[in-house]
């Protein structure tokens, strides 16, 4: 088949990409022009082309999807220099736009795959997220925080509108927090995720998304944590067991991106995928509690604990995509950490980097 993917040259297209070429498809690539760093990422891969183009230009879109035969639409505005108006404009009109010019230009597409977000599940009424069960696909919640999600949620929601009113074959895969092995460590070679130094910086920023996300800034016992972090910090590095504020350490469902690209190429081989809704994360669950003395040993670290106003406590059911689709995740914290470690050292890994975004070309 000959396949789009937009963000092809992303964390995730651009690992999904290798999966398609790897199982004999053909694949354009549509790339944003101001993402210029990682336009030619693909280039050196046959059977790929590469389409500039902005999600917000119905004609741009045209030109993406005219002669292809299944679609991934992963591109979105996200971490970039955008406001709430170009989040809506870019993620969920940019959707539209996508399913329009495959209603009218492409009668027979096999799939449209929509990525979509375990935000779905986030309530902007609450400072974080804390579920004590594994999370299913019927627990989307009614109010989903920050206008990222919210327009990612929007896209879901007129990706399967329009297979249900137009008959377009889409499905939505909801991801969990999604990690390139590269990103776990710093410049150190530390894994940042559990430095005391990474949350000393995030609640010294009142920019950052915890703090913004705090429903209730003036609460003595939020005001105590927070300035008993920023108090503990000494300037030695060490790590930190982070606490929900009823003191269970945090829990958070990762995915890395080769167990995404595994489940997304899945989506077009099953005709079960067809109008529905999946979570889609790897075997990496990160329990702090677990994970931080083993690194202290590793490391040679010592570490601490404390308190976080902002809760983080949560897994992804996969039940369903692997009841139907057949996805069995393979990463875990241990594979993820080796492939970081072996890219750091230089090593051939079977991940393609990140890479700088929004950069010069």
């Amino acid at each position: 088949m000959k396949i789009l993917v937009t963000g092809g040259t992303g964390r995730i297209g651009a690992n999904l990409v290798l999966r398609l070429l790897d199982a004999g498809h053909a694949v354009r690539s549509f790339v944003y022009p101001a993402d210029a760093s990682r336009a030619r990422k693909l280039d050196a891969y046959e059977g790929v082309e590469t389409v500039f183009g902005d999600l917000r230009v119905p004609e741009d879109v045209d030109n993406a999807v005219a002669g292809v035969d299944a679609i991934y639409h992963l591109a979105a505005a996200f971490q970039g220099p955008f406001d709430n108006r170009q989040y809506l404009d870019i993620n969920a009109m940019g959707t539209l736009n996508i399913l329009e010019s495959a209603r009218e230009l492409c009668p027979n597409l096999h799939r449209l795959v929509y990525a979509s977000t375990e935000g779905v599940y986030w309530d902007a009424r609450v400072s974080g997220r804390y579920f004590e069960q594994p999370i299913t696909e019927d627990m989307a919640g009614k109010y989903p925080n920050m206008a990222y999600l919210m327009t990612k949620w929007l896209g879901e929601e007129l990706a399967l509108v329009y297979h249900y009113q137009y008959g377009l074959p889409t499905c939505a895969m909801r991801f969990s927090t999604v990690i390139e092995p590269s990103e776990l460590l710093n410049d150190e070679g530390l894994p940042r995720h559990f430095l005391y130094s990474s949350a000393y910086a995030t609640y010294s920023n009142e920019d950052s998304y915890e703090l913004q996300d705090i429903r209730d800034k003036n609460d003595p016992e939020v005001r105590d944590m927070i300035a008993s972090l920023r108090a503990g910090w000494d300037g030695e590095e060490k790590l930190l067991l982070s606490l929900n504020p009823n003191g269970v350490p945090y829990r958070q469902h990762f995915g890395d991106v080769r167990d995404i690209a595994d489940g997304l190429a899945l989506a077009i081989e099953s005709d079960d995928a067809i109008g529905q809704a999946f979570n889609l994360a790897g075997a990496a669950i990160f329990d702090w509690g677990d994970i931080v003395p083993a690194l202290a040993q590793r490391y040679n670290l010592p570490y601490v604990e404390a308190r976080l106003p902002y809760m983080n406590y949560f897994e992804l059911d996969l039940t369903r995509i692997g009841t139907r689709l057949g996805f069995q995740p393979r990463h875990d914290f241990d594979s993820i950490l080796a492939t970081a470690e072996a890219m750091r050292r230089g090593e051939s890994t079977d991940v393609i980097p990140t890479g700088v975004m929004f950069g010069e070309a």
